[in-house]
C-alpha cells in the first residue's frame, strides 16, 4: 500500500514522532518539502510504502494533523518524490564513478 499526506511546516515536530514509531518507522518512507518538489501547495509531502496494516495505522495517526493526498494531487507529488529521487541517486553515483 502507497499513502501520501502534506503536513504543515508548523506540524513537522508532530510527523518526526509518528514516522520514528515502531512499527510506522520501518515502512519505506519519503518526505520532501515543496520547495524541493517544486509544486506550488506548500508544505511537507510525505510518502509510505509498505504493509497495508502499518500504513493504516499511519492514516490514522496522520490525519489527525496532515491531509492526505489522493487522485491526481497523490499522483503528481508520487512523481515528484520519485524523480527527486532517481535525480539524487544519480548525482550520488556520479561521485563514485558509478
Amino acid at each position: 500500500m502507497r499513502i501520501v499526506f502534506k503536513v504543515d511546516e508548523s506540524e513537522k515536530p508532530k510527523l518526526q514522532n509518528v514516522l520514528d514509531e515502531d512499527p510506522i518507522a520501518r515502512l519505506s518512507i519519503s518526505q520532501k518539502s515543496s520547495e524541493t518538489l517544486e509544486i506550488e501547495s506548500e508544505g511537507i509531502f510525505v510518502m509510505l510504502d509498505g504493509d497495508d496494516e502499518v500504513c493504516e495505522e499511519a492514516r490514522e495517526k496522520l490525519s489527525e494533523f496532515g491531509e492526505e493526498l489522493e487522485g491526481s494531487e497523490k499522483d503528481e507529488v508520487v512523481e515528484a518524490i520519485e524523480a527527486a529521487e532517481k535525480e539524487a541517486a544519480e548525482g550520488f553515483g556520479s561521485i563514485f564513478g558509478g
